[in-house]
């Protein structure tokens, strides 16, 4: 089983099929559920951005740093991926079969 939530959950989703469960929180923190068995697991942040070290680079060419705090979560219609979104106003792009982080997409405000 994974870790579980240490601050608020602040976003919660479900695939369009229910049977997996996404769950989000102030500290980052990304939850992945099996909805008929209750396993669950957790998405892992790039170093780079876990740390705050990534710099994105708005289409305005405003820099920005990533934040962990996860504020909205969806997934694909066909359950294959997690976007997650925040306060810094980037979108994470994310495998539900690795629960690996595939793309980071800049806002362009």
């Amino acid at each position: 089983m994974g870790r579980r939530h240490r601050q608020p959950v602040t976003a919660v989703a479900l695939s369009e099929d229910d049977s997996k469960g996404f769950a989000a929180s102030k500290d980052g923190l990304i939850v992945h559920w099996d909805i008929e068995t209750g396993a669950s697991d957790t998405y892992n942040w790039p170093s780079n951005v876990a740390s705050g070290n990534k710099v994105v680079v708005g289409a305005r060419g405003k820099v920005r740093k990533p934040s962990r705090n996860i504020l909205a979560l969806a997934t694909s219609s066909d359950g294959r991926y997690l976007a997650t979104g925040g306060l810094d106003r980037i979108i994470h792009l994310w495998d539900t079969r690795t629960r690996e982080h595939l793309q980071v997409i800049a806002s362009k405000n």
